[in-house]
């Protein structure tokens, strides 16, 4: 892996530091009086996911590491794996269920897009994107005269999750919901 001084290191590129791949996620040059610069820089760890503080002399030497970021498609799951198949080449690779936040687990549906970030041919870190589109399966009926104040309802979606919607929505309507936190963003067309 190539060396590099560590003024020459960006935002958004991975270093290694204490034999751990570790990406900047913010950097800042601070000088202090009389004393030498230093680059305050905010690293967060691929595989945990921890931020931490470092501090860095511009001279000093770091490891960087080369990332590849690769669109997927996500297939299936099989047993503590994720099946996802490049659109290109049509390879399939299996990818720990752990690597996917739980939470955010409930909103893989087949077909989806999802990055992979590599290290050689190891997948460090998964993607996922900030919206789906997904089927409501169940909801229940809203009561009527209901609709002067923003009422929400439990809905059930394709993939077996729930999440709270508008009393609008009916069984069959198509509803983007955000993966980081399960909100609610909108209905797709006119479903139905």
């Amino acid at each position: 892996m190539p060396t590099m001084k560590m003024r020459d290191v960006k935002v958004g590129e991975a270093i290694m530091f204490n034999n751990e791949v570790w990406l900047i996620f913010d950097r800042h040059e601070q000088t202090r009086g009389n004393l030498r610069t230093y680059w305050q820089i905010k690293l967060k760890h691929l595989e945990r996911g921890n931020v931490v503080e470092q501090r860095f002399s511009p001279d000093d030497n770091v490891e960087k590491i080369i990332l590849n970021r690769q669109e997927f498609e996500y297939l299936y799951r099989d047993g503590d794996h994720f099946v996802v198949m490049d659109p290109e080449s049509f390879e399939q690779t299996y990818v720990a269920a752990n690597m996917i936040p739980e939470d955010q687990r409930r909103f893989m549906v087949p077909n989806m897009r999802l990055h992979l970030l590599k290290i050689d041919d190891k997948v460090v870190q998964v993607d996922m994107p900030q919206m789906v589109e997904v089927e409501v399966t169940d909801a229940p009926e809203g009561a009527r005269g209901d609709t002067a104040t923003s009422v929400t309802k439990l809905a059930t979606i394709e993939t077996g999750a729930q999440v709270r919607v508008p009393g609008h929505i009916r069984k069959g309507d198509k509803v983007k919901i955000r993966v980081e936190d399960g909100e609610f963003r909108g209905r797709v067309g006119q479903g139905g």
